[in-house]
């Protein structure tokens, strides 16, 4: 055989031998790296609910929101009478104290002591009244927070009510109907973050009061 025929005969192998590796790894499925279960990332973010039951609540809310307001409006008005109390025995004890060292300059014990009598019992409503201020303030920062989770509340039901409105006239693959939806669910989502956070300010708010309570029991019994 002469050389160029046994180039030929090398060249005719090789193809052979090629072929069918071709056409095997042509048949050979792809395998994806991404697991069945995690193909569709998308999620229904909010449960939903009955219109009725959110209409319910929300009508509930408001009430309570108006009871708020009105708790609000009370505590403050107590707060700035029970100020000007202290202010009035806080000049009564200067009064008192003036008494008594004038008193002791002129040797007058009998006033002396009378002044210092007066004004340890002025002092001591002074205390209390401090206390019950100090109650009055806590109280009306409750009703302030509790209003604030309210306003919340009811802005979560708003959302919720208007996305209620239009799941079902969302079609899916329209982008702009769905980016519309998306940003009723986000805005409900920060409602419902803002209401989150503000019940944790109406628990601490609500310790405060309590802690107020005991202040002025213990004045009190004192």
């Amino acid at each position: 055989m002469h050389f160029t025929d046994l180039h030929r005969a090398a060249v005719i192998l090789a193809v052979a031998c090629a072929v069918p590796c071709t056409s095997l790894s042509a048949q050979q499925p792809t395998t994806s790296l991404i697991p069945p279960s995690a193909a569709d990332t998308l999620e229904i973010i909010v449960t939903a609910r009955a219109t009725d039951s959110v209409r319910i609540e929300k009508d509930r809310l408001l009430g309570d929101r108006r009871d708020a307001e009105t708790r609000w409006a009370g505590f403050q008005d107590q707060a700035n009478r029970l100020t000007a109390t202290i202010n009035e025995l806080k000049d009564a004890i200067s009064g008192a104290t003036a008494k008594e060292k004038l008193a002791r300059k002129d040797k007058r014990d009998a006033d002396r002591i009378a002044a210092v009598a007066d004004k340890r019992r002025i002092e001591r409503s002074l205390e209390l009244v401090e206390a019950r201020y100090a109650l009055r303030e806590a109280q009306a920062e409750e009703a302030r927070i509790h209003r604030d989770f309210l306003d919340a509340a009811v802005r979560a039901d708003d959302a919720e009510l208007e996305i209620a409105e239009r799941r079902d006239q969302v079609v899916p693959n329209d982008p702009s109907q769905r980016t519309a939806f998306e940003e009723l669910t986000s805005r409900w989502l920060q409602a419902q973050r803002t209401r989150s956070a503000r019940s944790n300010d109406l628990e601490d708010r609500r310790f405060k009061v309590v802690e107020a309570q005991i202040a002025l029991l213990k004045r009190q019994r004192n």
